[in-house]
């Protein structure tokens, strides 16, 4: 081997006495490096240069070039390392790519001459003094190809392989980089245990890395992916919480597509289990938590069972404490806790939990003033709640401020928002609530003509549309009720009649 550019000790030693061990190899030991003691055998030969018939003395010439080189490239790689110089950088990659000329294929170290070169490449991308990672990362490629399961060298290939995916994902955060870097992580961990040198220089880093950034893929490769990953982290590595809330999340986006309950069942279990390993104080315990919330919000969507939804509140009513006055995520979770209280109230009608709910959208919307990304959807979500404790209390206090916080939310709406129509109808049926109580002609008006928009803004077999021929169905009846126009009964039957029909 060529070495790997680490000074681990400086040998001192005259010619004399490394004859005086003739022609028998003999050890020399160095301090620890990383937990390791690394050792160096050496091996004197006298070499005649009078008796070349074989080239053995051009050979010997070569070699010593290729030696020279290689110190040559470690040498400036290394001062490169510390002053950051780029003519530092392009010596070592000069002096690394000589050496890699004078050892081509089927040369016995074209392999370690290929990870120098790409070293020292990848610390120039890293630096951003070197652009092309695409040369780097076949180097390193063709290293490993040269060194496959068994070789002495093939865990250092994977590592380093994996290091020039993950570099170039971090700056270039295309999933294919990472996804490959997951997969080497597959085979690399079984072969490093604990303890081992390259467990040491940052095998258990890259591959929390890995967890942590390979996107959620719900397809079933995507799955047992994660499964894999899932499986190299036993109980009581560092990274087990994260690979289970990971594997959770990919059983959630998988339930959502084909609603499949062992899938949200796993989700749940493992979220679970997640939680459970991330005591107060963990840094992760609030993510840990709101995924949870999420997977049993589903299933309790899909199998409406109360201690689901009873758990979704209490994980939040736990975030939310987690998330004191002045930080940065409380806004996210006064909204999730509102929510599922809100959720609550319509099952089960106590009056406490929709109080609650409207209280914590009204501790919302002020952390998000004007201007704010999610104002206009903070404006109707307590809107929304207000409507609801209107359909049970019948307070017209609620009404009123719930028409104005529907306004403002439109307006805040651009007229491609996807979520514009929602606002439209919801506002639509706030007006109609009002125009059956006040009789004022031109509430009913707005809510028939806010419904027709809603409808010129969906395609014509959006799902949603079934909701707006609902909406346009009781403001033509309201209309009715009040006025007896037997065109608005007749339109108010068409728009039911079109609801009915819609896929």
């Amino acid at each position: 081997m060529l070495g790997s550019g680490e000074v681990i000790g400086i040998i001192q030693m005259s010619w004399d006495e490394v004859l005086d061990h003739g022609d028998e190899a003999f050890e020399l030991s160095f301090p620890p490096v990383h937990g390791v003691y690394p050792s160096l055998t050496l091996k004197a030969a006298i070499v005649h240069p009078c008796n070349d018939q074989d080239g053995g003395l051009f050979d010997s010439i070569v070699d010593c070039e290729i030696a020279r080189d290689t110190d040559a490239g470690h040498a400036r790689f290394a001062e490169y390392t510390t002053s950051k110089t780029v003519s530092h950088l392009n010596d070592a990659v000069q002096h690394f790519q000589s050496v890699l000329d004078q050892c081509p294929v089927g040369h016995p170290d074209h392999a370690s001459a290929l990870t120098n070169l790409a070293y020292a490449r990848l610390g120039g991308y890293i630096q951003s003094d070197l652009e092309d990672i695409d040369t780097t990362t076949s180097l390193f490629r063709e290293a490993l190809a040269l060194r496959p399961q068994g070789h002495p060298d093939h865990t250092f290939s994977l590592y380093d392989l994996i290091r020039a995916l993950i570099w170039r994902y971090s700056k270039e955060p295309t999933a294919v980089y990472i996804h490959e870097s997951a997969q080497l992580c597959c085979k690399l961990l079984p072969l490093c245990p604990e303890g081992t040198y390259l467990r040491s220089i940052g095998v258990d880093g890259a591959f929390g890395y890995v967890i942590k950034d390979l996107p959620i893929d719900a397809s079933d490769e995507g799955i047992h992916l994660r499964r894999v990953l899932l499986e190299l982290c036993p109980l009581g590595h560092q990274c087990r919480p994260r690979a289970l809330d990971k594997l959770s999340w990919a059983l959630f986006e998988r339930f959502t597509q084909r609603c499949s309950i062992d899938d949200v069942d796993e989700s749940v279990r493992l979220g679970h289990e997640a939680v459970s390993l991330c005591p107060e104080g963990h840094a992760d315990r609030d993510d840990y938590l709101n995924n949870l919330a999420s997977s049993l919000q589903s299933r309790f969507d899909h199998q409406g069972q109360y201690r689901d939804l009873n758990e979704v509140i209490s994980t939040h009513e736990e975030v939310l404490r987690l998330c004191p006055v002045g930080h940065e995520f409380r806004d996210i979770s006064l909204g999730h806790l509102g929510f599922a209280l809100r959720t609550r109230f319509n099952h089960r009608g106590v009056i406490d939990d929709i109080n609650r709910a409207i209280s914590l959208h009204r501790e919302q919307l002020p952390l998000h003033p004007s201007g704010h990304p999610r104002r206009d959807t903070t404006l109707a979500n307590l809107a929304t709640a207000l409507i609801t404790r209107y359909e049970k209390l019948h307070v017209d206090e609620d009404l009123n401020e719930a028409i104005d916080l529907y306004r403002e939310s439109l307006r805040l709406k651009r007229h491609d928002h996807p979520e514009r129509h929602v606002t439209l109808y919801n506002l639509s049926s706030a007006l109609c609530s009002r125009f059956t109580q006040t009789r004022e002609n031109e509430d009913v008006e707005e809510a028939i003509q806010l419904c027709q928009e809603s409808l010129a803004a969906l395609p014509s077999l959006h799902p949603n549309r079934y909701f707006s021929y609902m909406r346009l169905r009781r403001a033509f009846l309201s209309r009715y009720q009040i006025q007896r126009n037997p065109g608005d009964l007749s339109l108010a039957v068409e728009n039911f009649r079109l609801a009915t029909r819609h896929p």
